[in-house]
């Protein structure tokens, strides 16, 4: 029983440096009101990837499709990225991003905290770099 548990607990721990460690190696940040502090300051609009710890998927689309070079260049130039998990990082984001699908990705105006458009479940290259320019696009006169 005492393995068990703490193979559970170095799961967790090495989760929470492993999507630290994903957002710094990114670039991206890990505190809504930082970045949402961030975007207002540039002028772009916010992506907001929730995620949980226990999800495949979100895994996947971190590594497939956010580090995909085209991806990362015009998320880099267009965007400010946040990455939290929604279990371990609850209480640093509102209320109203919450949910019990993952990955999750929202689009958000940080001038009004809106959201423009989201996305639910893994998100192919092509189809997130449409997404991309959709919020560009929807965004454009509201920054």
């Amino acid at each position: 029983m005492k393995t068990l548990s703490m193979l559970l607990f170095l799961n967790i721990v090495l989760f929470a440096a492993n999507i630290d460690n994903f957002a710094q190696k990114m670039g991206y940040e890990r505190d809504y009101y930082t970045a949402i502090l961030k975007a207002k300051q540039a002028h772009k609009p916010l992506i907001m990837v929730l995620g949980a710890d226990y999800c495949p998927w979100c895994r996947k689309f971190e590594n497939k499709t956010l580090k995909s070079r085209i991806i990362k260049f015009k998320v880099d130039k267009e965007f400010i990225v946040l990455i939290v998990d929604k279990k371990y990082d609850i209480k640093t984001f509102p209320k109203k991003y919450r949910t019990q699908f993952t990955p999750r990705v929202f689009f958000i105006n940080p001038k009004n905290e809106r959201i423009l458009f989201d996305s639910v479940g893994y998100i192919k290259k092509k189809k997130f770099e449409q997404l991309l320019n959709r919020a560009i696009e929807t965004s454009k006169d509201s920054l």
